[in-house]
């Protein structure tokens, strides 16, 4: 209960009373008497009649028909390409470096000449 300082003494008094003499608390607050209302609404339903074939939602679980994903053999193929790609860069730089060599040393011999 709000009781208000601007009501007083004799106000929040007299509203006391009255509140005290209320025996129904479903007098005082409405959405407890809206409650009482849907209680006695389902008590008053008849559901031992009612017939009805419950069905489910969802299916039971089944594997694939068709594989999904990339095949073995397109993995295959892009494995040896990758390596393929691989070991030719690996053979340009090797090449590289040993004729970077090469220049390296005869310019070394041109100079000691």
């Amino acid at each position: 209960p709000d009781f208000s300082i601007s009501l007083g003494a004799d106000g929040i008094s007299r509203k006391l009373e009255i509140e005290k003499g209320v025996t129904d608390v479903a007098e005082i607050d409405g959405d407890l008497r809206n409650r009482q209302y849907h209680v006695e609404q389902l008590a008053a339903m008849n559901v031992s009649d009612v017939k009805f074939t419950p069905f489910k939602y969802q299916l039971s679980p089944s594997l694939p028909v068709k594989k999904d994903g990339p095949g073995k053999a397109i993995i295959i193929i892009l494995a040896a390409l990758i390596g393929g790609m691989m070991a030719c860069g690996g053979v340009l730089l090797r090449h590289a470096m040993v004729s970077r060599k090469m220049e390296n040393a005869l310019a070394i011999d041109e100079r000691l000449v």
